[in-house]
């Protein structure tokens, strides 16, 4: 049976109880948008994600009354697939807004949600210390250490690997009192070049350390792969092309590369002198914080960021959610962190097969149209 938005698609909030509740079946307008930003090619800074709904009733209720719907209850938004209902997003409702229009005799509600990673980015941690071993004071026990201390002031925050590769930092001995615990998740994940983000199946947040990303690039192209592609297929790995954004922009990367640790003024230069060559300099001075005679040393991290100097590449793709024969298609079921393979081919050309990582997806979705747009990247 074919997919149908109307039907197919549902938004629900959850009931102190613990039970979830469709708000209404038919879905006017989504927009969703979830992942990390990155920065001079290699850092990846987490974002809080949102999601926009906005409905059209015929009735007064919700209105006149008070909507069971409110700022703060969990909310999520699902599709349905092979007798399964999966999630693309989940979170917390942000804000309702309702207006009654004349015109329509409708009333017209616009939802607004965010998941927990503005918990975290927002939560004031009175202390916070890293101290102990160099066992206890590696990426992935600072991580486990900061969503503690998070969980400690609200316990709907958690955070955990998204693999189980090792960490490739350090952090030094240091105390911080009154600080925003988004503050030391930025400065973690600047010496790690790790990413995090929020998992769009459940509440939990996510991190991949630096070997985690190395692994999944290490990916190679198989004909199995989910694949965009502007090339028709009827393979049911085969995704449509809409748009690409394939483009040359030097701005984006760092080839001479000065980096200091905050806390003694050592820094480190990398200047990837083909990088140089062949696209110019592109300088860039960076402060992190971690100790030089950890898991990774300054000498490493600045190689690390210069060696990702390429600006050709292919920034984002968009493609349609439902196939051609009506059915999902597989990209709907993409998350952040995850491979994709892309293909394009023209007419006297060299056919493109690229592997990127997903960092961003944007879902817009219509009583019509569900269109998903993805942000990539491709770094060291």
């Amino acid at each position: 049976m074919a997919f149908d938005i109307k039907t197919d698609l549902r938004v629900q909030y959850e009931y102190p109880s613990g039970t979830w509740n469709s708000i209404q079946n038919f879905v006017y307008e989504v927009d969703i948008d979830r992942g990390i930003v990155v920065e001079s090619g290699v850092f990846a800074r987490p974002d809080v994600s949102t999601a926009t709904v906005r409905l059209s009733k015929s009735a007064l209720t919700d209105l006149l009354s008070y909507p069971l719907y409110q700022s703060n209850q969990n909310f999520r938004i699902q599709y349905l697939q092979s007798s399964t209902w999966v999630t693309i997003f989940i979170g917390l409702i942000q804000n309702v807004s309702m207006r009654y229009v004349t015109e329509t005799k409708k009333l017209d509600i616009t939802i607004t949600a965010n998941d927990l990673m503005k918990v975290l980015l927002n939560t004031r941690l009175t202390n916070y210390v890293v101290d102990g071993t160099t066992t206890a004071r590696s990426f992935k026990n600072v991580m486990a250490s900061l969503s503690s201390a998070v969980n400690a002031i609200d316990s709907r925050v958690s955070i955990s690997q998204f693999l189980s590769g090792a960490s490739g930092t350090t952090q030094s001995s240091n105390g911080w009192d009154e600080i925003i615990a988004g503050e030391l998740l930025n400065q973690f994940l600047d010496a790690e070049l790790g990413w995090c983000w929020s998992n769009r199946f459940t509440s939990v947040l996510q991190y991949a350390t630096r070997s985690d990303i190395n692994s999944l690039q290490n990916e190679t192209w198989s004909s199995g792969n989910l694949t965009i592609s502007n090339v028709h297929s009827t393979s049911s790995n085969h995704v449509c092309m809409d748009a690409m954004d394939l483009s040359y922009d030097s701005d984006s990367i760092v080839n001479k590369v000065k980096v200091t640790r905050s806390l003694t003024g050592v820094s480190v230069v990398s200047t990837n002198t083909s990088s140089v060559s062949a696209y110019g300099p592109q300088a860039g001075d960076f402060e992190v914080e971690f100790d030089n005679t950890g898991l990774s040393g300054l000498g490493a991290w600045a190689s690390t960021v210069s060696d990702a100097a390429s600006p050709k590449s292919i920034k984002s793709i968009s493609a349609p959610a439902i196939r051609r024969d009506g059915e999902i298609s597989g990209i709907a079921n993409v998350d952040i962190c995850q491979n994709i393979q892309v293909e394009f081919a023209a007419t006297g050309y060299t056919t493109l097969h690229e592997i990127y990582l997903i960092t961003r997806i944007g879902h817009t979705i219509s009583a019509n149209h569900w269109e998903i747009n993805l942000g990539l990247w491709k770094g060291i």
